[in-house]
């Protein structure tokens, strides 16, 4: 079960991150809450993505398979933080 929480942990809070967007840009359109609550969510998103690379970081290194798992966990944070960061750019500067 780590090892599925390692592999698409930073994708479940980029995925999170689209819908919470789609839905405060919904409600709220280009409202100063609205921009708020992006930056916010945004922040929040990142963190939990940071959350994230640091337990696939410390993750076991020993194993072929557990190094495997490791990279491929890094490179989906990395992709979601900068998916992450590109929606919450475009949100706050529309």
């Amino acid at each position: 079960m780590r090892a599925w929480f390692l592999l698409l942990g930073g994708l479940v809070v980029w995925t999170i991150h689209f819908f919470a967007l789609y839905a405060i840009g919904s409600i709220f359109l280009t409202t100063t809450l609205g921009r708020a609550l992006t930056l916010l969510m945004t922040i929040a998103c990142l963190a939990a993505a940071a959350g994230v690379a640091l337990i696939a970081w410390r993750a076991e290194r020993d194993e072929a398979q557990a190094r495997w798992i490791r990279v491929v966990s890094l490179w989906g944070v990395a992709l979601s933080a900068i998916a992450i960061v590109w929606q919450g750019l475009v949100a706050l500067l529309v």
